[in-house]
């Protein structure tokens, strides 16, 4: 039995490399070389160098999933840079957060989380909730990116006032 199990173990390690090399070849042909991506279009880029390391039709106009998020995002990050908050500032999320719909986490009101969780949960999940609630507890702080405004409505067309200032200014 033990002489049966050896020789399996060798003829199974013995195939790997070739199976392996057929299924290279295979994504080779593909042109994804082992990478199955669902969405329409794709692109992967190397941060600190801009290399392209994955990319399927990635020269296809697609519109943003939402303005909103990346403008949520840019405001969260204009006040990283600038110091105002800290990656590990606590937002609180509240009732109205809790009950949109849409993309979300499920925060639940008066749950409690950090910056670095919010960041994560709007860029990865596309998350409705975590927007309002960062939006939220910066109205209540309203030196982050002049935040001012009452309704959330609003804040697209004050984050592009921000932008242009900072542009032309």
């Amino acid at each position: 039995m033990k002489r049966f199990l050896a020789l399996l173990l060798c003829v199974i390690l013995w195939a790997q490399p070739v199976l392996a090399a057929d299924a290279k070849k295979d994504a080779k042909e593909k042109g994804t070389e082992g990478v199955e991506v669902s969405a329409p279009s794709a692109i992967l880029m190397e941060a600190s160098t801009g290399q392209v390391i994955y990319e399927k039709d990635a020269d296809s106009v697609r519109p943003p999933a939402s303005v909103t998020k990346v403008m949520t995002m840019l405001l969260i990050f204009d006040a990283l840079a600038e110091g105002k908050i800290k990656l590990e500032d606590e937002v609180t999320t509240s009732e109205y957060a809790a009950s949109m719909g849409g993309s979300q986490v499920f925060l639940e009101p008066g749950e409690v989380q950090t910056v670095d969780t919010m960041i994560k949960c709007i860029s990865v999940a596309s998350a409705n909730d975590a927007c309002v609630s960062f939006y939220n507890s910066r109205k209540r702080n309203p030196d982050i990116a002049g935040i001012k405004e009452n309704t959330f409505a609003e804040f697209p067309i004050m984050v592009l006032k921000v932008i242009i200032l900072r542009l032309i200014g």
